[in-house]
């Protein structure tokens, strides 16, 4: 754990706050981005759809890490406690890992830039003093030369780990009954890539999703693991994908009907145990985005007092639309057969609140940039059921993998 006093945090109104209060999620961001000094490489993001909370910060003033069970709670209570008091009201970004063993973390930014919803006030969290940071004219760039690579046998590779998978799923005598494989695609640049020109294209070109970026890992994920705000719980799960064009099959297709209720089921079991009340369902319905469409589900549900969302994250994860079902046994099929790193890939990612109030997605079509950002990682997965083909699940992945494809062109 690294961090600073937090009285040396202040909170105050962007003198641009009434202008900025009208923008739709995507325009903030662009906004709050301009903001953004330009020799910052690394910006903390997080910007909800239909207006919801959105924040962009930068620079470092606490970090908090944890690992093992319940991750993110863990660190969300040495956040709370070193923020206990202050009227500042600091919100820490945050990114766990998928593998439980790895250390995740919450962090406060120096500077935050912070509407909790549309129409309201635009509000900067930073030390005392320091002056109001200016919207700035970055500049458009020539576009970078990309080359995109994976190892000489990754589909081969694949092929060989779902037919593993499709054996075990197939065994009367296992319980595994979904596997959630993943692969990844290297990229290489002839130039460091701007890291908030991608995150300005990837929301302007996927309102529907939540846009991140934490310590280099960027993304757009449509899928959002838990909401929680005023002890009302929300998330929205997605399992069943088809490319433009074969969408009328997600409502047909058995396996991928069967694919969407294991998902759901694996979140709806825990719910109880999360501490929410009887949950309303609404779904699933086909989600429309601008590369695929998932089938999905919204839940909304209340909260028990005294529960926060970083512990409702922690019972909730993993789910069944990132690992599989069972949970121990579909980790275990994954660790043997995938060998891959996915580091906070499929991991909890969002933000956290003093008092509880919270948002995490599951970190999906994403990229991990490396420092110096000319080299990053994409990674994508599949849920692997019995009938599963490799050619089609190897599609698939490529499809989820398409908007940050595009998204790094834009650096």
């Amino acid at each position: 754990m690294d961090v600073a006093d937090v009285s040396a945090l202040s909170r105050r109104r962007v003198a641009a706050s009434g202008a900025l209060a009208g923008l739709d999620s995507a325009q903030w961001l662009s906004a709050a981005l301009r903001r953004v000094p330009a020799d910052v490489e690394q910006p903390w993001v997080w910007v909800a759809p239909d207006g919801g909370p959105a924040l962009v910060g930068w620079g470092e003033i606490a970090r908090f890490e944890a690992g093992g069970p319940g991750p993110v709670a863990s660190a969300w209570r040495r956040f709370r406690d070193w923020a206990a008091g202050h009227r500042a009201g600091p919100l820490a970004f945050g990114s766990f890992p998928f593998d439980p063993a790895e250390n995740g973390f919450l962090v406060v930014p120096r500077f935050t830039l912070a509407r909790m919803g549309a129409g309201e006030p635009t509000w900067l969290i930073a030390p005392a003093g320091e002056p109001e940071p200016r919207p700035c004219d970055q500049g458009r760039r020539a576009a970078p030369r990309l080359e995109f690579t994976t190892a000489p046998d990754a589909e081969q590779a694949w092929v060989r780990a779902i037919d593993a998978s499709r054996a075990v799923l197939a065994d009367p005598d296992r319980v595994e009954e979904k596997v959630v494989l993943a692969r990844c695609v290297d990229a290489v640049a002839d130039r460091p890539l701007s890291q908030v020109s991608v995150l300005d294209w990837l929301a302007a070109r996927f309102p529907d999703c939540w846009v991140y970026a934490d310590d280099g890992l960027v993304g757009a994920t449509p899928e959002l693991l838990v909401d929680v705000h005023d002890q009302v719980f929300r998330c929205r799960i997605l399992a069943g994908t088809r490319k433009p064009g074969w969408v009328q099959e997600l409502l047909t297709d058995p396996k991928e009907q069967h694919e969407h209720a294991l998902a759901v089921a694996s979140v709806t079991a825990h719910l109880e145990q999360a501490g929410l009340s009887t949950p309303r369902l609404h779904g699933p319905y086909l989600l429309e985005l601008p590369n695929v469409t998932h089938l999905a589900t919204d839940i909304t549900a209340r909260v028990a007092p005294g529960r926060s969302a970083a512990d409702v994250a922690d019972v909730l994860y993993p789910t069944a639309a990132i690992c599989g079902t069972p949970r121990a046994e579909a980790f275990a099929q994954i660790k043997t057969v995938e060998h891959l790193d996915r580091g906070r890939f499929s991991g909890p990612v969002g933000w956290m609140g003093a008092d509880g109030s919270g948002q995490w997605g599951l970190a999906l079509r994403c990229a991990q940039f490396e420092p110096g950002s000319r080299r990053a990682r994409l990674f994508a997965g599949a849920g692997i059921l019995p009938d599963s083909r490799a050619e089609l699940e190897w599609d698939e992945t490529g499809s989820k993998m398409a908007p940050m494809r595009q998204g790094l062109a834009q650096g």
